[in-house]
Formats: C-alpha cells, sequence, structure tokens
C-alpha cells in the first residue's frame, strides 16, 4: 500500500513544478509564476470560501477530487489555452491522467470522475469548470494590480479567441486583466459566479 502511495504521490507532485501555461504566453513578469499546484490549490481555497458564503449544494469532497484529477494531464501535458488546437486533447489527457492514478485502488473512482468532469453535466462538474476558469480570473486580475501583466500583451493574446469574441472585447478593455475576465465569463452559467466575475473586476 505504502509502495502505492508514494509511487502516486512522486508522479502527482511534479505539478509543484509545472508553470501556468497562460501566464508564460501573456509574459507576467513576476519573478515568481504561479505553478498549476498553486493553481489547485486557489481553486480549493476559493470552494471553502463560496461553500461558507453561498452553503453550495454540492459534494465539496467530490468537487476537490474532480479539481485535482483534471488537472493530473499537466504532469506531462502542456496546458491547453485559447492558443491551442483542442483535436484529440480529451484522449490523450485522459490517457496521461491514467498513467499518473495507476498505482491507486481508487482509480476506477478517479477516473469515473474525470470522465463526468468531461460530460459536463452534473452539478459538481459544472461547479469545477467554472470554479477552475474563475480562480484564474483572480489571479489574473492579482497579477494586474500588481503591474505583472501588460496591456498590450494581454490585447495581442486576446486576438486568440476567436474573431466574434475578439471584436467584442478588446475595444473594452481598460486593464490587463480585463481579457481574461470578459472571456471567461461565456463559461459562468451560475449566478453566484456572474456576480463574482463582475467584482473581480471592479477589485483594487
Amino acid at each position: 500500500m505504502n509502495k502505492n502511495v508514494l509511487e502516486f504521490y512522486v508522479l502527482a507532485n511534479k505539478l509543484k513544478e509545472v508553470i501556468r501555461t497562460g501566464w508564460l504566453e501573456v509574459e507576467i513578469s513576476s519573478d515568481r509564476i504561479e505553478s498549476v499546484a498553486e493553481h489547485i490549490y486557489g481553486s480549493i481555497i476559493l470552494a471553502i470560501a463560496l461553500d461558507s458564503e453561498y452553503h453550495l449544494d454540492v459534494d465539496l469532497l467530490k468537487t476537490i477530487k474532480m479539481l485535482i484529477v483534471k488537472e493530473l494531464e499537466k504532469v506531462t501535458l502542456k496546458e491547453f489555452t485559447t492558443r491551442d488546437n483542442a483535436e484529440d486533447r480529451e484522449a490523450q489527457a485522459r490517457e496521461t491522467v491514467l498513467k499518473v492514478v495507476e498505482p491507486l485502488s481508487s482509480k476506477e473512482e478517479l477516473i469515473g470522475l474525470l470522465d463526468e468532469y468531461y460530460v459536463w453535466e452534473s452539478k459538481e462538474a459544472h461547479f469545477v469548470k467554472q470554479l477552475s476558469k474563475i480562480e484564474s480570473d483572480i489571479q489574473a486580475k492579482i497579477y494586474d494590480n500588481n503591474g505583472y501583466f501588460d496591456l498590450d500583451k494581454a490585447k495581442e493574446d486576446a486576438k486568440y479567441y476567436g474573431e466574434e469574441l475578439s471584436s467584442k472585447i478588446i475595444p473594452k478593455m481598460e486593464n490587463a486583466s480585463d481579457g481574461w475576465i470578459m472571456y471567461d465569463r461565456k463559461y459562468y452559467k451560475d449566478e453566484m459566479f456572474q456576480s463574482l466575475s463582475l467584482d473581480i473586476q471592479k477589485m483594487r
């Protein structure tokens, strides 16, 4: 049993060293840029806060497991961003996660959570998708407020949003993080996330 625990830990722990690709693409100027593991941590902290204030109707433990499992693909795969082609991404990601969770006796449960996330029908899957996006928006705003996110680079990045969205978003970008925040609003189906997105954009 201990061998399984340690083997899984060593593989999954690599996420501490994987810097989030989106921040590299927009050339965040901070000396220290967020890792995937830190994104997971931030998302869990945010979930705890949202559950406290909104009394969420989701299974929080299931949510946390799903959040972590869907990030395990980044142990070996480059993080997917708006600049990438999505073709075959899901199959590659699932194969990577299978290898990471292989040592664990609960691997079937964990892969089941990944598949549930991909289908995006359960309330936990909807929550995790929106949670992960909005945590990134908060981090973008923090980088922006600290002077690490350049507006011109953000506008260049926004050209990858697709012609229709880019034409709507770029003229409204007053701050570098505005593009990320406005782009991600298309994912927010819940009123809680919609209102939170508006308040994130106002953060100073």
